[in-house]
């Protein structure tokens, strides 16, 4: 394999000799050229061509893990293969490395070292991974709704926000993964300030289910990296992150970023809804087209996959005409959220989106509605008379207009 590309490899002096032997073993030890410290190292990948180098990480420093770094160099997708050495290598870290995108996990002495070929091809993308193969069967974990839109201000995250107290108010334990890694606000909603930064677990193989902290009663949720700059290594666990909420929740709802990062595909392969959300401003429609075609593409099966109208008017009919041909989603179900007035946005920026799901409106209604009928869908619509109430209603009926907002009796 060694006359197929040229190496390159970074590690302190103290692993040089590890990297050495990984190296020999790969044949690759008379063509391997070593950078002086990480950024060189992915800087010479980024500069070549695709395909054109193989990578070799061993012992680091520099404020980055030998796992982050071999990941992020994975994700940038130019190396022809990226290979990870490590003393003692568990399990869990090949694993976990595998879903990160590194091709190979070499331990300098270990029988796998003298064993490892690298791949005769390109190595797949992480965007075009089976990350769903991270989750058992339905029966046996919480059920994953994502919602997408492809465009920012289409309220996503208020309406994540507002499912999440909906199901709470039913007793579930949801689980609100915000995948906006680098600007999201998830966590603002309920008031409250991030308590733990995903970036501080990278590396920390099966630490993911830390990453979730309480907002609200009954609801958990994750905060994006404190460094925006830093989400291109939280990325690549963005699946596991899914996976373990999934675990421990009754309910887990993903709140994405305006495009399609590694981390958001990721979360659309896996989960069981991916609901694609307009709004009706311009560009909105062709915005979801978008995204549900790489939708399709990534692998998500159309039956997987729901449109949501946000702030629709409660007078008008869906305009089904909007479901355009080539998402290849004419018959996906729509579901319709109401414009509730200002109280709206005014409750979201003071961190109240608890006391605005207690509230009977157009928009909590609607929005309550709309977690039911998919609960009812994926099996888990849980006991309560409320929720049984709503999964029967039609969010795509005529709402009675309300002035106000009035407290909801139970």
């Amino acid at each position: 394999m060694s006359d197929a590309c040229e190496w390159v490899g970074y590690c302190i002096d103290e692993g040089i000799g590890d990297l050495q032997r990984a190296a020999g073993t790969l044949g690759a030890l008379d063509e391997l050229s070593m950078a002086h410290d990480a950024d060189e190292l992915r800087r010479m990948v980024r500069d070549s061509e695709v395909g054109a180098l193989g990578v070799i990480v061993g012992m680091t420093s520099d404020g980055v893990s030998d796992v982050n770094l071999a990941a992020a160099i994975a994700r940038d997708g130019r190396a022809r293969v990226v290979a990870l050495v490590r003393r003692g290598a568990s399990g869990s870290l090949r694993s976990r490395a595998r879903n990160a995108g590194i091709d190979l996990v070499l331990d300098p002495m270990g029988e796998e070292c003298r064993e490892a070929e690298p791949p005769s091809a390109l190595p797949s993308s992480p965007l075009f991974a089976d990350p769903r193969s991270l989750l058992g069967p339905l029966e046996s974990r919480a059920p994953v709704i994502a919602l997408c839109s492809g465009r920012g201000g289409a309220g996503k995250t208020t309406i994540v926000a507002g499912m999440a107290c909906a199901a709470a108010r039913w007793g579930m334990r949801v689980a609100a993964v915000d995948l906006d890694l680098s600007c999201g606000n998830l966590h603002s909603c309920f008031g409250v300030r991030p308590v733990v930064d995903p970036t501080s677990l990278v590396g920390e193989w099966g630490s993911e289910g830390r990453a979730l902290f309480s907002a609200s009663p009954g609801v958990s949720v994750t905060a994006p990296c404190g460094r925006p700059e830093m989400s291109e290594l939280v990325m690549p666990q963005a699946a596991s992150l899914v996976a373990r909420a999934a675990e421990g929740a009754d309910l887990v709802l993903v709140d994405t970023s305006t495009t399609f990062t590694d981390a958001v595909a990721q979360a659309a392969q896996m989960c069981d809804r991916l609901v694609l959300v307009s709004d009706g401003a311009p560009g909105s429609m062709a915005a979801i087209a978008r995204m549900g075609g790489l939708a399709v593409r990534l692998g998500v099966a159309r039956t997987r996959i729901s449109r949501l109208e946000n702030r629709a008017n409660p007078h008008a009919k869906t305009d089904f005409s909007l479901l355009r041909a080539e998402v290849g989603l004419e018959a996906a179900r729509v579901f319709r959220v109401f414009d509730g007035g200002a109280e709206v946005p005014e409750l979201i920026a003071a961190g109240q989106v608890a006391s605005l799901m207690g509230l009977t409106g157009p928009f909590s209604r609607s929005v309550s509605a709309v977690t039911a009928q998919l609960l009812l869908e994926l099996g888990r619509l849980p006991d309560d008379k409320e929720a049984r109430r709503l999964s029967e209603e039609q969010t795509t009926k005529r709402w009675p207009f309300s002035l106000g907002l009035r407290r909801e009796a139970r």
